[in-house]
């Protein structure tokens, strides 16, 4: 279980991780689930109030015998983003809202700081 470092505040959320509807207990980093053979529905989210989970994501994963599965789950770098699990590498959901948000913070920042200068040389 992933997170991006832009996401630091995430550190805070514990995961959870529901396996057939039984949530078993999650942590960032690796997780080690032993399970017999079979078929199982793997539902992971991040508990939150608006919106209730951040970065949901769900897979069935079929186990057989002596089988080793290693899968992969990333936080969403934007709350409102779906999460990515699968296995590894898997993107980050929510990167094209983050850039876009920081090159608009970024843009107003720029233009202030250009009416700061203007205003400065006009007054002298």
């Amino acid at each position: 279980m992933r997170r991006h470092w832009i996401g630091f505040m995430l550190s805070m959320i514990t995961p959870k991780i529901i396996l057939n509807g039984h949530q078993t207990l999650g942590r960032w980093g690796r997780n080690t689930i032993p399970l017999p053979p079979g078929q199982y529905h793997l539902h992971i989210h991040l508990p939150y109030f608006l919106p209730p989970q951040i970065g949901p994501a769900d897979l069935t994963v079929l186990l057989q015998p002596g089988m080793a599965l290693e899968l992969e789950y990333r936080a969403p770098m934007w709350a409102y983003s779906r999460g990515a699990l699968g296995p590894a590498p898997q993107p980050w959901n929510g990167k094209g809202c983050v850039i876009a948000l920081l090159a608009v913070a970024g843009g107003l920042l720029a233009l202030m700081l250009m009416l700061i200068v203007i205003a400065t040389l006009s007054l002298s």
